[in-house]
């Protein structure tokens, strides 16, 4: 079952409403549960930019949570800074204050075997997902250059620590199938009981942290994150299953599933990343050739770069060296994996068609 309502601006009451009656049937099962709750805390964005989840909708969670006598904690592993550092500068931390809500920094190397998807066995998580009765998955509504949309399933990717990010991405590639056969390994390992995705505010265009913010008024709840981001394709009006959905119903991960709707939900002129293909007619093999012929390049704003070298830093390829101050891209080893333009913190990198 996927629950879909709509609130047009983040009130906790009005959040804690519809969470009310979403998660009724829940209750019991949550009562004095060790909790951890899981945001998109991809680096320390204010909440206007629509960044990370929006901290008075960890708030209202938080609120709902406790209410049922449960222990909580809160954490995330984000893109180059410390979770301390990005929970205070998003404002999840202020939001959190005065309530007994302990706080997880995802530093750990807890190896895990799985014999999942992908042809990788071992996993380093940075928090033990049996250390508590249930994980609550935050994730915030917004387009993803790479699986198109980063929404429940991608959002456990942040139990993977900062520098082991890094390396999947180095494993992956340029195979988006490969890249989402990991992603959902990862998820079904952490294995959240409950999702609730944070659409009130989101981001299209060229996400995860410099598209354009735009209010939507959705809010999510579910039991299966599968369900969820497939329902919410459908609900953006994408025809063509993006590379995490396309996966996971191939492989029997995705099964027939009620749809509820508390209120009414219209979404027009959601702008997908220009680096993925949602709506295309063509056969697949001839949108991959198209998308190869086409590829977006990482290239450089000069007038918004400040040196900071962080782009440098995360390229799991190392195809990025600062000289001079800027950084110089050698697209011969380039992955296109976009983490680059992805945590670059002033919006210096653009992706432009390879042919421009």
């Amino acid at each position: 079952m996927v629950i879909f309502g709509t609130i047009e601006a983040y009130e906790v009451a009005k959040i804690k409403e519809f969470l009310s009656h979403s998660l009724e049937a829940l209750y019991p099962l949550l009562r004095g549960k060790k909790i951890l709750m899981k945001p998109n805390l991809l680096s320390g964005r204010p909440p206007d930019r629509a960044v990370n989840t929006h901290p008075l909708f960890v708030r209202a969670v938080a609120e709902i949570l406790r209410d049922c006598g449960c222990r909580l904690h809160v954490g995330d592993s984000p893109g180059f800074e410390s979770t301390e550092r990005a929970l205070k500068a998003s404002g999840i931390l202020e939001a959190l204050k005065g309530m007994d809500v302990g706080l997880r920094t995802f530093e750990k190397r807890v190896r895990k075997r799985f014999e999942g998807l992908s042809p990788f066995r071992e996993f380093i998580l940075g928090e033990e997902p049996s250390e508590f009765d249930m994980i609550v998955n935050l994730p915030k509504l917004k387009t993803h250059t790479v699986v198109g949309l980063t929404l429940g399933v991608k959002n456990t990717f942040g139990f993977v620590p900062r520098l082991e990010k890094a390396k999947w991405h180095l494993r992956a590639g340029k195979d988006r199938r490969l890249f989402s056969q990991i992603l959902i390994d990862i998820h079904r390992l952490v294995d959240p009981k409950l999702t609730i995705l944070d659409g009130i505010v989101a981001m299209d265009g060229d996400g995860p942290s410099h598209g354009r913010v735009r209010t939507l008024g959705v809010v999510a709840v579910s039991d299966d994150a599968f369900c969820l981001d497939c329902a919410l394709e459908g609900l953006l009006g994408i025809r063509v299953p993006l590379p995490i959905t396309e996966v996971a119903k191939r492989e029997g991960l995705i099964k027939d599933f009620e749809v509820e709707y508390k209120g009414s939900i219209e979404i027009r002129d959601f702008e997908m990343p220009k680096t993925v293909d949602v709506d295309s007619p063509l056969p697949k093999l001839l949108r991959r050739l198209l998308r190869a012929f086409f590829l977006r390049k990482p290239r450089l704003r000069r007038p918004l770069c400040k040196g900071c070298s962080v782009c440098a830093d995360v390229c799991p390829k190392g195809a990025i060296k600062m000289e001079d101050g800027l950084p110089r891209f050698d697209y011969g080893s380039c992955i296109y994996c976009y983490c680059c333009q992805e945590l670059c913190p002033n919006g210096a990198i653009a992706l432009s068609p390879s042919l421009s």
